[in-house]
């Protein structure tokens, strides 16, 4: 017996057996995780009986199915590795029944069993090859371990895509987008206009407190288009939800301009005048504008009084005059694209003359609606 296995014969359960005996399926139930693995990586002669291992696989993972389906906090990992590292250990031991002079011991199918259940559920090749090889330290198992995770992965992939993906896809409000677009929605002549959501809820440059209160009480975008509707409705930017939040709880707003004193007009300033008799308003501070803590506040939480709602809100000096945005004639694939790698929430489509006439969220970009405008052929043709 190799030093090793003498160690591990110590975490051995005897169950009620006699003095130097041990019951093999109480030794994998009753014992900790981390040392059953280590009972079926490295015990070299065939300690568990065919029975013991079939009941095992059977109830661990039927147990961690149940438990992760249920949303309890067990992890997955151990679970996945302890079953797969069974089921390999009962095919090795089949296998040496079969023929003990020409298979290797059941250990190695253990390693391999454990490398192929961990594979197809998480989908990891490389990752999971190096994370086995740390565990046994033996580099002879790199072939066969990267040969059984690729399979794994191939197979699974044919019926699903990975669990953990498939748990966030089934989580309510969690919209995740895939790495690349699905090839027959990129491949449908499909473009930014067919599947833009052409009710854009906007402000002007110059906007009163009663509209922006309105607006952030009855919508909750993180992101408006700024449009300027005096200069033939072109886009001037984009403006923040948290940005029209804090300028409306600082009251960062003036009287209403009269019609012989127009307001200003220039894009950067350090001041807003709005009456010749009035208040200069001055600009927010920025550790106000982008205070940590709290890091957003409720619109409830927010009073503004019914005299206050005439006011206007200079919005020039807080906008991003240069935000993201696509030709309505660019192909879905493309948009898909830069929304997913730049990380946007909202994505402006505009025409020709740089005029907003839709906008894309990432709910535009889910499979399912992007399904529903190729059957369609785009909501908004």
């Amino acid at each position: 017996m190799h030093g090793q296995e003498s160690i591990l014969v110590q975490s051995l359960v005897p169950f009620g057996c006699g003095e130097n005996e041990y019951h093999p399926i109480a030794s994998l139930f009753f014992t900790d995780g981390n040392d059953a693995i280590k009972l079926l990586f490295h015990m070299h002669t065939h300690t568990f009986p065919v029975k013991a291992l079939i009941l095992f696989f059977l109830c661990y993972i039927g147990l961690a199915t149940v438990t992760y389906g249920i949303a309890v906090p067990s992890g997955l990992f151990v679970p996945s590795l302890l079953a797969g590292a069974a089921f390999g250990r009962l095919l090795g031991n089949l296998a040496y029944k079969i023929s003990p002079s020409e298979v290797a011991f059941s250990n190695t199918y253990s390693l391999i069993g454990a490398a192929a259940v961990l594979g197809g559920m998480a989908r990891m090749t490389i990752s999971l090859t190096v994370i086995l090889l740390e565990s046994t330290g033996n580099e002879q198992f790199v072939l066969p371990l990267m040969i059984a995770l690729f399979c794994a992965r191939i197979v699974g992939s044919l019926f699903n895509t990975d669990l953990y993906h498939i748990h966030i896809h089934l989580k309510p409000g969690v919209h995740f987008l895939d790495h690349e677009l699905r090839a027959i929605s990129g491949n449908h002549d499909l473009y930014a206009g067919h599947i833009m959501s052409k009710d854009v809820i906007f402000v002007r440059p110059v906007e009163s407190v009663g509209t922006i209160y309105d607006i952030l009480s009855t919508c909750d975008h993180t992101s408006f288009p700024v449009v300027d509707t005096e200069d033939k409705e072109i886009l001037y930017g984009t403006v923040s939800r948290k940005t029209l939040m804090a300028l409306l709880q600082y009251g960062k707003y003036g009287l209403p301009s009269s019609k012989t004193y127009p307001l200003q007009r220039s894009i950067v300033q350090n001041h807003i005048s709005l009456h010749p008799d009035s208040n200069y308003v001055s600009l927010l501070e920025y550790n106000k504008l982008e205070k940590e803590y709290p890091s957003d506040s409720s619109i409830e939480d927010i009073i503004v009084k019914e005299e206050d709602r005439e006011l206007f809100i200079d919005l020039r000096p807080y906008c991003n005059t240069s935000p993201n945005t696509v030709q309505e004639t660019t192909s879905v694939k493309r948009s898909y694209e830069i929304f997913r790698s730049l990380g946007l929430r909202l994505l402006i489509v505009v025409n020709r003359y740089n005029q907003c006439v839709g906008t894309i969220t990432r709910d535009d970009l889910l499979p399912e609606a992007l399904a529903k405008d190729m059957i369609t052929k785009g909501k908004n043709v």
